[in-house]
């Protein structure tokens, strides 16, 4: 199968639409060279729809996130659909959620990081979460996931879920982390549950109450999305149902949340 990926890729028509697309004819043979090393080195992404592969990481070079799944910026992500079929995913990390915010200039602090056993000291009256952090804590057990940014203008908000939180959400968004899928090779909720936590954290955080630029706001509305050619997105569904939400393509970020 990867073969048939190999051969599709270097067709007229999906060549027209790397450089179409990238607009660079050396960016277009590194790209190329890239996807097929991501190929590769997956056995469920060789048996993906070729288009659905190329697309979703077009997506990763067109915000300029590198492709190595190991640096965890950008994924292509295979998943089986309701026929038995595979298709790729566009997901993007929360390394390349940081990158995307950092370039708008907008942001003079942003992070998300685990919260430990005894940091958490409760709530203020406005029903802000309150820290202790510190290193003697270190060793304790992780209870949840605290992500924050800090504006140019001064603005800052923050957002703390718990472990338990951070679960039900992969329980009910993914589906390779649900029923007879769960704990599989390609459940990235069971192998990286800590980068699958921050992520879900910092995406909430930065798409509920963040500035987003152009290229964050294209990378939270294609996140976990199979991309067609003309970059509209529709979405593997937890019984492995391709489909678009009920109102079609998603076209804003507060639409692409609710599929997460």
């Amino acid at each position: 199968m990867a073969e048939k990926f190999s051969v599709a890729i270097r067709s007229n028509a999906y060549q027209q639409l790397i450089n179409n697309t990238l607009g660079d004819k050396e960016l277009a043979r590194q790209f190329v060279a890239d996807i097929s090393s991501v190929v590769s080195g997956n056995k469920k992404l060789q048996e993906c729809d070729a288009k659905t592969i190329l697309t979703s990481g077009l997506v990763a070079s067109s915000l300029k996130l590198p492709l190595a799944q190991t640096l965890g910026f950008a994924y292509v992500v295979p998943y089986e659909t309701k026929n038995g079929g595979f298709v790729a995913q566009f997901q993007i990390g929360w390394k390349g959620l940081v990158q995307l915010a950092q370039r708008s200039g907008q942001f003079e602090r942003l992070g998300v990081r685990p919260v430990h056993k005894g940091e958490w000291v409760g709530q203020d009256e406005f029903g802000e979460d309150l820290f202790k952090f510190s290193h003697e804590y270190d060793n304790e057990e992780v209870i949840g996931y605290y992500a924050y940014f800090k504006l140019t203008n001064g603005f800052v908000k923050t957002l703390y879920w718990t472990v338990a939180q951070c679960e039900a959400h992969g329980e009910r968004y993914s589906q390779a982390h649900r029923g007879k899928n769960k704990g599989g090779e390609y459940d990235n909720w069971a192998k990286m549950p800590d980068l699958m936590s921050q992520k879900t954290v910092l995406k909430q955080l930065l798409s509920k109450y963040a500035p987003l630029s152009t290229e964050l706001q294209k990378a939270i509305v294609l996140d976990q999305a199979v991309v067609n050619t003309d970059g509209t997105p529709v979405y593997v569904d937890n019984e492995g149902e391709v489909k678009a939400t009920p109102s079609g393509t998603i076209n804003n970020v507060e639409e692409a949340v609710k599929v997460e």
